[in-house]
């Protein structure tokens, strides 16, 4: 069965937003295609936040806002202090976000979500996984075609307001008259938390056949690959094949997996390729993931995607994303990994978390490219 078949199978339903009963039916169809091929296949359970991209900054901003007002009507320096370390304190929970650790600080209800992995059926001491997430995320205006590509610039004037609050609380501790660093903070921050609420209050699960049913496709094409080939591929080698739910709320499925199993997975003889929004553009890798902390792709990695523009002109590389991928939290816990994603010359992602994100949109001809070029790439990988 080639990719496209198994997207259609995985889009089957309105969508498979984050922790919903639709995600949870994708896992079952999932691990019932991996059981078929005759892999030996483990079920995580796990629980997640469902809406990570809209609370983090709620639950950063609301109390920031609240503490930096308060600041405006009193006027002794202890009490600038102590509205000052409260500030600093409040970032702790976007610092561990953007950190790929598997350390938990949202204050939302949780809602039960799934991993899907295949066990080795070698004892070999080197471990090739292949990863995909399979939930969708929640669209909204945010991504408006029209707007997506000034989303990267909202966030960063949004956090410059976060960051002016507690600057501005700071200044006044030395300079009581100076308030303008303050109050122009407070209106960033307050009109961002509101588009912020408006977007996570209005926006609707996209059906998600780019991000994530290609991945999820083009995985299971190569776990029925390796099964039915499995000459083809080098021997003594753990190809692993690894879907992740709630990725699109923090990587929490990865973050989950890692936190359960990094104990059982050398990390100098890992390696993690994520695959992600693949239908449409050109193949793009990823040379590191991280918002606020930098981490670069694995060497080797890197080196065999390079490589491999010789014989696949159209790949391109990328620096990061404003929003990471299930690489990061393997980079975090010193795992070698690489994330490849479909791009469009301005590194654009098709449809990207919008609602015209189905199967019909969706480049057949490429993915029958990146099934030849994935094959390839893991056999390299596992030499």
């Amino acid at each position: 069965m080639d990719s496209f078949e198994y997207i259609k199978k995985i889009c089957s339903f309105p969508h498979r937003g984050s922790g919903t009963r639709y995600e949870h039916e994708a896992c079952g169809i999932i691990s019932r295609e991996l059981t078929s091929m005759g892999y030996k296949v483990n079920v995580q359970e796990f629980k997640s936040p469902p809406d990570t991209l809209y609370a983090i900054p709620l639950e950063v901003g609301i109390p920031l806002v609240v503490l930096g007002y308060l600041s405006l009507n009193v006027y002794n320096t202890a009490t600038y202090l102590i509205l000052f370390v409260f500030c600093l304190l409040l970032f702790l929970p976007l610092i561990v976000e953007t950190s790929g650790l598997a350390i938990e600080t949202n204050i939302l209800p949780k809602r039960v979500s799934y991993n899907i992995f295949t066990l080795p059926d070698t004892k070999a001491s080197k471990n090739v996984i292949v990863s995909a997430h399979y939930d969708t995320q929640r669209g909204s205006f945010l991504f408006h075609p029209s707007f997506v590509d000034h989303l990267e610039t909202f966030y960063h004037i949004n956090y410059i307001g976060f960051g002016l609050v507690p600057a501005g609380i700071l200044i006044r501790i030395f300079m009581p008259v100076v308030r303008w660093p303050l109050i122009m903070g407070l209106v960033i921050s307050f009109i961002g938390l509101v588009v912020f609420f408006a977007a996570w209050v209005t926006g609707k699960y996209t059906p998600g056949a780019n991000d994530n049913g290609t991945g999820v496709g083009l995985a299971l094409y190569l776990a029925e690959d390796y099964i039915k080939n499995k000459a083809d591929y080098p021997g003594n080698v753990n190809l692993m094949f690894l879907f992740t739910g709630c990725e699109e709320v923090g990587e929490r499925g990865m973050r989950a997996f890692i936190k359960r199993y990094k104990g059982q997975l050398d990390k100098e003889n890992t390696s993690f390729i994520i695959l992600d929004n693949l239908g449409t553009g050109k193949i793009t890798y990823l040379e590191g993931e991280g918002m606020l902390a930098y981490k670069r792709a694995g060497g080797n990695l890197l080196k065999i995607a390079e490589d491999m523009k010789v014989k696949y002109h159209d790949i391109q590389k990328q620096h990061n994303l404003l929003l990471p991928t299930d690489s990061l939290p393997a980079m975090a816990y010193g795992y070698s990994s690489i994330s490849f994603l479909g791009k469009d010359e301005k590194g654009r992602l098709g449809n990207y978390h919008w609602h015209t994100d189905t199967i019909e949109n969706l480049d057949r001809d490429l993915l029958q490219m990146e099934e030849k070029f994935f094959k390839e790439y893991i056999i390299k990988v596992m030499e």
